[in-house]
């Protein structure tokens, strides 16, 4: 009961002494004023660089501070949070807490050397390498991206999550790479929001990127590139191609079952853009085979059957005589696929092409559309229109 109201007590003198928002630019002036005075230290014979710093510091404190009025003080945002203040500097740089009449050093970053490193202040005054310090700097532009996802700016959330990442890209940590791929990850759920496609999928592309380099990050990689494909399929539908093809190859080197259902939307895509070859070969070495081994998966391999059936008239150039091959083997393959809809629909299709029937071609046709809820793709209206015009001039599906 005592620690409650000793709590309680505490803060009301927190909400009570607070430090005004207006207090918070002279004690960074007077923070960043003895960094510079507390920098320079007894030069030695010994030391030119030692020497070097001191005329520095000299010159910084008594020439140019008095004619720029100080130390430069970046814009910087402060946070109430009722019993205490937040100030955070907008380059990543620092954050400060303001408590008591009295604010304090939570983070704060000099410049990085390239020769030397970097100095964190407020901490141990020692050297880092600069490695440390752009990991420090990612881990406030990440905070500065969740503040802004809270506040609902997707469009800085997103900056901001994109500058997390280069950040850590820089620190050239294994570790560090999976952070900067979650961040790109986390940048593109946030252009999502404000549906900004375009800058979005790339940041999708550099977190496959760096997770493919992790010996672990295969499966995440693969996972990333089929997202990827999904969401290009009906702007790009080549570039979702490439995406679906690297996602199949990682996920079949990291031996993940989930290649089958990856290969099927690869060679989807390859009809859709008339390669109609590879998607025959897809097909028949791989799909089919797959399908037909796994018992719950045996009742889609009809589908499939029927897909490589006319990819296969597609890439021999509409040869029907061969059409009419692959329904026998295919029927002898898989009892399932004879006596099926697409079967018979195939069949009539063939019958009346030999028959030289437009007619009953179109009737086939109309089968063939009622096969699925949202009619034929396009790649298969394609092929057969060809087919009715030959037969018809002019004729419509």
């Amino acid at each position: 009961m005592l620690g409650f109201v000793i709590l309680i007590l505490s803060c009301v003198v927190a909400v009570q002494t607070k430090p005004k928002q207006e207090t918070f630019v002279p004690f960074l002036t007077t923070q960043r004023k003895n960094r510079v005075s507390g920098s320079s230290s007894p030069a030695t014979p010994s030391s030119t660089s030692s020497t070097g710093n001191n005329v520095s510091g000299w010159f910084t404190r008594n020439i140019l501070q008095p004619l720029t009025g100080g130390p430069r003080i970046p814009e910087h945002t402060i946070t109430d949070y009722f019993i205490f203040q937040m100030a955070t500097l907008n380059d990543g740089s620092g954050s400060y807490i303001g408590l008591f009449n009295q604010w304090f050093v939570v983070s704060e970053l000099q410049e990085v050397s390239a020769k030397d490193g970097a100095t964190i202040a407020g901490g141990s005054g020692g050297r880092s390498g600069s490695g440390d310090v752009y990991e420090a700097q990612a881990e406030a532009q990440k905070q500065n991206a969740i503040q802004a996802k809270g506040k609902r700016d997707y469009h800085g959330a997103a900056r901001a999550y994109v500058e997390t990442a280069k950040l850590y890209e820089k620190s050239g940590s294994e570790f560090n790479l999976m952070e900067a791929a979650g961040a790109y990850e986390d940048a593109f759920k946030a252009y999502n929001m404000v549906q900004q496609t375009g800058p979005g999928i790339q940041c999708l592309e550099n977190a496959a990127r760096l997770f493919r380099k992790n010996e672990r990050g295969g499966s995440r990689a693969a996972k990333i590139y089929t997202q990827l494909g999904d969401l290009l399929k009906t702007q790009d539908t080549r570039k979702a191609v490439e995406m679906y093809r690297e996602s199949a190859e990682l996920y079949k080197s990291e031996g993940d079952g989930r290649t089958l259902h990856v290969t099927i939307k690869l060679a989807e895509s390859l009809c859709q853009l008339q390669q109609f070859q590879q998607a025959y070969t897809l097909y028949n070495d791989i799909i089919i085979p797959e399908t037909m081994s796994q018992e719950i998966l045996q009742y889609t391999t009809r589908d499939h059957i029927l897909n490589a059936i006319l990819a296969h008239l597609g890439a021999t150039q509409a040869d029907w005589i061969m059409l009419a091959s692959d329904l026998t083997r295919f029927e002898e393959l898989c009892p399932d696929f004879h006596g099926s809809a697409g079967n018979k629909a195939l069949q009539a299709l063939a019958n009346a092409e030999w028959e030289q029937d437009p007619q009953a071609f179109q009737e086939a046709c109309q089968g063939m559309n009622r096969l699925r809820s949202g009619g034929m793709p396009d790649w298969q209206v394609g092929l057969l229109l060809v087919e009715k015009k030959r037969l018809d001039e002019g004729g419509l599906l």
